[in-house]
């Protein structure tokens, strides 16, 4: 075996091992993956731990680059520079150089050693990582460097902003803002109810996109083109913290929201970061003021100089850019110089530290004095901006030709880049390496940040660097050269993403990241100086991505602007079917039933049934068919059905023959065929539950897997089998609340989590299944779903018998499902209210209702409530001080008659129970207990139940009779 290989073996056989390692404040938990510094954990990802693991485990040794290189990227072909940006932000984070720490070390065209003392330990027991709920109760990136000199200001600011609950840090570009606010969401993180969200908006450039940024981070659906109202009514109970990272250019907007926010929810508080304040009522305004700096004396010693942060920060920087940097009595007078040059502003101090293994402490000094000599007197405020530009300037000259070229050209990227990005846009072909080695020499000299996740290294520019960035490249006249590139390169992304293999990840995952670039290539080809074909083709291949992270009104806005766009050679073609197809499902989703959205859905499937493309066809049906079901048109859905069955025939894929089965499951039970479409929903699920992965079969948020259980779970509550249908929902819920797919949740609530424990009488469940319906649908502005969380809530208020409560909830809750034609839901809440209706007194409008009800049951052919709705008016004619014995009687056996047809056990059980009290009344005690043992007895659960309870014990009480 060569060394390579064995150095290979040995570091994963040490990973798989329960090793601890100890080194400076640090330990090391190999087996869980785990760095901690002290009891917090260090967010690191996973390529970052590998070269960590493999340095420690050969503390004091030298590991070649070569070997790292196959340790961290085995079978896959990397450039060195990749292995570099991964060590230098593994140093910041380890804050190697700071108070004289020193832990890695480069040996120049060699490799890495690991240098400071490590003490090794067997784990005596796994150590609990970061819960589950705090890694999702926030969005903050992994902060790899410390924030120096700011502690007193961190905790000042913590104090005021539990005090007051707006407060904006002001200050010049480069000064600090952002990194002094994320430290402060950092420390309030699993302190916060409801978490903590940054909302970056540094890459708007749209003013009237900041509620989507919002909407973006908390993973809210917009649905309008005005969302303010309904973020802000989603916010309205939570407890969170929200940070608005560089608000200056978005200001007005920034303040609306943040003013719509403070007004309306009570517990949200709000951090600002700008240039200048929002200028709203309530705000408290912090103006972040430059690190401090030593004093211009002659004589100032190293223990001197590093008690202050501008110079802590300067030796932290400069310790991690050269192995041999060390603070000395001779170098503190330069240090501090530097420091009170560069204003004590925290950016310009580490791009002029990141050059002091070039220049030397002297050296660097000297060269900053020709640079910002210039700038003379003036206002301090505008004095500390021309620092900033100042010095960029100065570290944008001394870069060679290659990386300045490659400076400015990655500042057409927008909220991030990778190496393969960057490659495809900068470099074209054969520039890849150059490009790479450029990367990770702006890096080391702070020009660019980099951010380790699980993946490769992601790359950004903080604002102040990008707009000097963007402004070299448009000074270059590239530009347009360039904003060309990125679209092209992004539309392409998108088609390859979307062309892989079925269980492989989804293209909405992997274009996540890259939704600012997507956003900003859009604009552009949209724009006056853009492209109409790359524009149709980007907002195609980008339209199911807007759909699956649910900013729908991108959606419809996006595909809408291409189609109009379309000329007679388009029309007939591939992107004309998908923009058709992803325009209507968007705006039935978005806006519920319309004619321009069946109008869509309708050419989009004609289009791919000419082209042969069965996903799209099928995706059009879906849309159609969930048309046809809001509406109760359930046989219109089963002939739609019967397309998508024919669509498929013959197809091998799961996912299509899944889609198409759920589709006949889901009609087939509204109009009472359970046995067909039990057979259908389980064969759907199965074909499901065998794919590699679920996300395949989520469209536009509708996970098909939740909705195929949904119906399963339907019929065994209907066939009688309520305990196996609880146990069911259960999981269903469970699986769509950690899927965060709002609608797929939101269906599930409807029509299980909240119907079952009503109708199996579990009130505490049913209470907390409705207050979730309640919250996710205000949450992400579904009006549908909140009309339905309305008509639940006086469901349950009539469960518990306040009856005047539910009729004022029942009747707002039916008027949002008629606004919203969410007809589906409208006549089982129909026959409720017609019952509340008759128990408060008003028994000649509950009949209205109730007979309202049947007919729309016979007219839609809706089967499925048809027995429930018979056995309530049965129930209602009995009521008041005239009761209508001969009809009612003539109903319950109706209804009767109807679920032994359908095999519908539960409403057969429900309708002998009316029956069975009706003639025990009437003195057939013998009859009455003959009905109800025949219904009782062919049921072999749920016997926990009310309604089999109530039914047991009229059955003793009638025997013992």
């Amino acid at each position: 075996m060569n060394d390579l290989a064995k150095g290979q073996a040995e570091a994963e056989q040490t990973a798989s091992m329960a090793f601890e390692f100890c080194f400076g404040p640090f330990r090391l938990l190999t087996a869980e993956r785990i760095l901690r510094e002290g009891d917090r954990p260090v967010r690191l990802g996973s390529r970052a731990l590998d070269i960590l693991i493999a340095l420690v485990t050969r503390a004091g040794e030298l590991v070649s680059k070569r070997e790292l290189v196959a340790i961290v990227w085995p079978e896959t072909s990397v450039v060195e520079a990749n292995l570099t940006v991964h060590v230098a932000a593994l140093r910041r984070a380890l804050g190697d150089g700071q108070a004289g720490n020193r832990y890695i070390v480069n040996v120049p065209g060699r490799g890495y050693r690991f240098v400071a003392p490590v003490s090794v330990t067997t784990q005596s027991g796994p150590l609990v990582a970061e819960s589950a709920s705090v890694r999702e109760l926030h969005n903050l990136p992994a902060q790899l460097t410390r924030l120096i000199g700011r502690d007193g200001v961190v905790q000042t600011l913590c104090e005021r902003l539990a005090a007051r609950r707006l407060l904006t840090i002001v200050g010049p570009g480069g000064v600090g803002k952002t990194a002094v606010a994320l430290d402060i969401a950092e420390q309030l993180i699993g302190k916060v109810k409801d978490g903590v969200w940054l909302v970056d908006l540094a890459p708007v450039t749209d003013p009237e996109l900041v509620p989507t940024a919002l909407a973006a981070s908390l993973k809210l659906e917009i649905r309008s083109d005005n969302p303010l109202p309904s973020l802000v009514g989603a916010l309205s109970d939570k407890q969170m913290l929200l940070v608005f990272d560089n608000c200056e250019h978005v200001i007005d907007q920034a303040a609306a929201l943040a003013v719509g926010i403070i007004k309306a929810a009570r517990n949200v508080h709000v951090l600002a970061t700008s240039r200048e304040p929002l200028h709203v009522d309530g705000e408290q305004v912090y103006r972040l003021l430059p690190l401090d700096c030593p004093p211009n004396r002659a004589a100032l010693t190293a223990s001197e100089a590093l008690s202050f942060p501008a110079v802590q920060l300067f030796v932290e920087r400069a310790a991690a850019a050269s192995n041999e940097f060390d603070v000395t009595d001779a170098d503190a007078r330069g240090i501090a110089e530097i420091c009170r040059k560069l204003d004590g502003l925290p950016l310009a101090i580490e791009f002029a530290a990141a050059r002091v293994d070039t220049f030397g402490v002297r050296g660097l000094a000297s060269r900053l004095d020709d640079r910002l000599s210039v700038l003379g007197a003036g206002p301090r405020g505008q004095l500390r901006h021309q620092t900033i530009s100042a010095t960029l300037d100065w570290s944008f000259h001394l870069l060679t030709p290659g990386e300045q070229a490659a400076f400015r050209r990655l500042s057409i990227f927008v909220g991030g880049f990778t190496i393969e990005s960057a490659c495809a846009v900068l470099g074209g072909a054969g520039g890849g390496e150059d490009i790479t080695e450029n990367i990770a020499t702006l890096v080391m000299k702070s020009l660019v940040v980099a951010g380790i996740s699980d993946g490769d290294a992601r790359f950004r520019f903080l604002a102040t660097t990008r707009a000097y960035a963007l402004e070299r490249l448009r000074e270059a006249g590239e530009m347009d050269v360039l904003a060309r590139r990125h679209a092209e390169f992004f539309k392409e992304f998108l088609e390859t993403a979307q062309s892989g293999p079925t269980g492989s990840p989804s293209a909405a995952v992997a274009a996540k990241p890259e939704i600012d670039n997507i956003r900003a290539a859009l604009v552009w080809a949209f724009g006056q100086n853009g492209d109409r074909d790359i524009a149709i083709a980007l907002a195609a291949a980008s339209a199911p991505i807007w759909l699956n992270i649910s900013l729908l009104t991108e959606c419809y806005a996006w595909t809408g602007k291409a189609i109009a766009q379309l000329d007679d050679a388009d029309r007939g073609g591939h992107r004309e079917m998908v923009l058709q197809t992803e325009f209507g499902m968007s705006l039935m989703h978005a806006l519920g039933v319309s004619e321009p959205a069946r109008a869509a859905l309708m050419r989009g499937g004609e289009l791919a049934a000419q082209l042969g493309d069965v996903g799209c066809q099928l995706r059009a049906i879906s849309g159609l068919t969930n048309l046809c079901l809001r509406l109760e048109d359930f046989r219109g859905a089963l002939t739609l059905a019967e397309q998508a069955e024919n669509v498929v025939s013959g197809s091998s894929s799961p996912v299509a023959l899944a889609t198409a089965e759920f589709l006949f499951s889901g009609s087939l039970v509204y109009v009472g065929e359970y046995g067909r479409a039990m057979t259908y929903a389980q064969q759907a699920f199965a074909r499901i539950q065998a794919l590699p992965q679920q996300a395949a079969v989520v469209r536009s948020g509708l996970d098909h897997g939740i909705q195929a259980r949904c119906v399963v779970a339907n019929i065994l509550w209907v066939q009688g089998l309520v305990d196996q249908a609880a146990r069911m929902t259960r999981q269903i819920l469970i699986d769509a609340e950690a899927g965060g797919h709002a609608l797929s949740l939101c269906f599930a609530l409807a029509w299980c989590g909240c119907a079952f424990p009503l109708r199996f009488g579990n009130i505490p469940e049913a209470e907390s299944a409705v207050a979730l319906l309640g919250d996710w649908a205000m949450r992400h502005d579904l009006p549908s779903y909140k009309a339905c969380s309305l008509a639940y809530q006086g469901a349950l208020l009539a469960k518990c018998g306040d009856f005047a409560d539910a009729e004022e909830k029942l009747r707002a809750g039916l008027a949002g499902l008629s606004e919203t034609q969410f007809e589906v839901q409208f006549t089982p809440f129909l026959t409720g209210h017609a019952d509340v209706l008759a128990r408060l007194g008003r028994r000649e409008e509950g009949l209205v209702l109730a007979e309202k009800a049947i007919s729309r049951c016979r007219r839609n052919d809706a089967q499925w409530w048809l027995p429930e709705a018979m056995r309530i008016k049965g129930e209602i004619l009995l009521m008041g001080e005239q009761p209508d014995t001969a009809s009612a009687e003539e109903q319950f056996g109706r209804s009767l008659e109807v679920s032994q047809t359908q095999g519908a056990r539960f409403w057969e059980l429900r309708g002998a129970l009316s029956l069975s009290e009706l003639r025990h009344r009437q003195g057939a005690s013998g009859d009455a207990q003959k009905i109800l043992d025949a219904s009782y007895g062919k049921l072999t659960e749920g016997f926990a139940t009310a309604d089999l309870m109530r039914a047991r014990s009229l059955l003793d009480q009638w025997a013992g009779a």
